[in-house]
């Protein structure tokens, strides 16, 4: 076995070392406890359901120790998990499970209901609840105590061996299931330890909902595999987030911009210490000036600024350019930027961000021909369009599909978000093109304000004068209470935009 076992490794070599701390059970966990929490499940994964190689496995929960435990035994059987979106609707979960076929589906107390709901229309062998009182399928705990321990048959595994299965968020339409192997997930965690530094002893907060990439790969398993320890919670909550970040000596941190802006807000934030915390990783959206410079200058904090996809990494860049940038590529990931015609664009010209490395992702299950668009020679075509300065360092300028047109030059929406973020009134925004009987395209702009605020297209004009050039400046302001968004990782879901503001010039 070269790959699955890492628990395995580091719980015989470094027993008593601390591995997990779950903040929801106030229990704690070193290497060689969590080593035979993962052999007592893959026991009974084994030898109860039968679970082999290649077998899928879904999980519907919230967050748990044995969600961890689950994918780990999982791991070292060669099987895999696909963790499931607990905010969807019984629609989407019936689309899920047909298209990922598991073999058994484990579940928590709060969404017994919902399983119990989709047997009759799905054709799942096995059900598993995680807690005592169920009312469908095994009840794990009444039989977990009389689960062996012991050593387990090896299975080969090889690097292109799938070990997990994430949906996409789903921001330009229907998810996709997207098959992360082994090799992926080890060159992530390679990059990320190598790259960002990760070193034994760093600890993080688990509070990315674990059906999503950032739920695994931001820090999850690189820590494990740089032998740090992860804190588990259930969810994201600002003030245990901050409590947790001084008393248990948090170093390394990620969240997407509105999680910062929740900490600060927080009462409990002007008095937490933060000096144990080397740095912080911001994904999921463009970082906002203002949240970079109160948490530099406030608890001499420096925010990196990432960028990844639940297909590549997801931690793709260094993240150490000036805001605004991602910086340079991790060690073990080639980058190039191509136009139109696939051709590589010369320094400081705007083009498709493409990316080849061991931590892309095997394709999309069940989807061959999605995959060899995307895939192209080893190349993963991310649809994202960057561009790179001088000094090497890429910024991310927009959505290639939300590039706007407007009389033959290229405008990109994620700048003039940006800039419109700057607006003391503004929360979010997202901007599209409408159509323009002079110009073929103009930009609308779509904000959420803060509370008791008001913005006009004027006001906003008028902020934006310094700012952008004339011909990106939006020609049209649209207010809503809240941006729809991904659940997950934050980011707004403009295909939803597009359907309700994209035919209508004034609203």
């Amino acid at each position: 076995m070269i790959y699955g076992d890492c628990i395995g490794r580091w719980g015989r070599a470094f027993a008593g070392s601390e591995a997990l701390v779950d903040a929801i059970t106030k229990r704690r966990y070193t290497y060689g406890a969590l080593l035979q929490e993962s052999s007592r499940m893959a026991h009974f994964l084994r030898g109860e359901l039968g679970i082999a190689k290649g077998d899928r496995v879904a999980c519907l929960s919230f967050n748990r120790t044995e969600y961890i435990t689950l994918f780990l035994a999982l791991s070292r059987l060669g099987a895999v998990l696909v963790p499931l979106n607990f905010r969807l609707a019984r629609g989407e979960f019936i689309y899920f499970l047909e298209d990922s076929t598991p073999k058994a589906i484990f579940f928590d107390r709060q969404h017994q209901e919902v399983v119990a709901a989709l047997k009759a229309d799905i054709s799942v062998p096995h059900y598993v609840c995680l807690d005592p009182d169920r009312t469908i399928g095994v009840s794990l705990p009444e039989i977990w105590d009389s689960l062996p321990t012991g050593p387990l048959r090896e299975v080969e595994i090889q690097a292109d061996d799938p070990q997990l299965i994430i949906y996409t968020s789903g921001t330009t339409g229907l998810p996709k299931g997207v098959l992360l192997t082994h090799g992926m997930l080890t060159w992530n965690a390679f990059n990320t330890i190598a790259g960002w530094g990760l070193r034994p002893g760093d600890k993080t907060i688990l509070h990315a909902a674990m059906f999503y990439t950032a739920g695994w790969n931001v820090f999850t398993l690189p820590i494990f595999l740089s032998r740090g320890v992860n804190i588990l919670i259930q969810s994201f909550d600002a003030d245990l987030i901050l409590d947790l970040i001084q008393n248990e000596g948090v170093t390394v941190f990620f969240g997407v911009p509105t999680m910062f802006q929740m900490l600060m807000d927080s009462s409990k934030f002007a008095d937490t210490d933060f000096s144990k915390v080397r740095f912080m990783v911001s994904g999921g959206a463009p970082l906002g000036e203002t949240i970079f410079n109160a948490f530099k200058a406030q608890k001499s904090v420096h925010i990196r600024e990432g960028y990844g996809l639940t297909e590549v990494g997801p931690n793709c860049f260094l993240a150490n350019g000036k805001l605004g940038t991602i910086g340079h590529p991790m060690p073990y990931l080639d980058v190039k930027l191509v136009g139109p015609d696939g051709g590589e664009v010369l320094q400081g010209e705007e083009g498709e961000i493409l990316l080849k490395g061991p931590n892309v992702c095997a394709g999309y299950l069940n989807k061959p021909g999605t995959t060899e668009k995307a895939i192209i020679d080893g190349w993963f075509h991310t649809g994202d369009l960057g561009k790179i300065d001088s000094d090497g360092h890429m910024a991310i300028v927009g959505r290639l599909k939300d590039m706007i047109i407007s009389g033959g030059a290229n405008i990109y929406p994620a700048e003039i978000e940006r800039a419109i973020e700057t607006h003391p009134a503004v929360i979010g925004s997202a901007v599209i093109g409408v159509p323009d009987p002079k110009w073929g395209e103009v930009g609308k702009a779509i904000v959420e304000l803060k509370p008791g605020k008001t913005l006009t297209l004027s006001d906003l004009l008028d902020h934006l004068e310094d700012r952008l050039g004339k011909f990106k400046r939006p020609k049209y302001l649209v207010v809503v209470d809240a941006l729809p968004r991904t659940p997950a990782s934050g980011k707004v879901q403009k295909f939803i935009l597009k359907e309700e503001y994209g035919k209508i010039l004034n609203d």
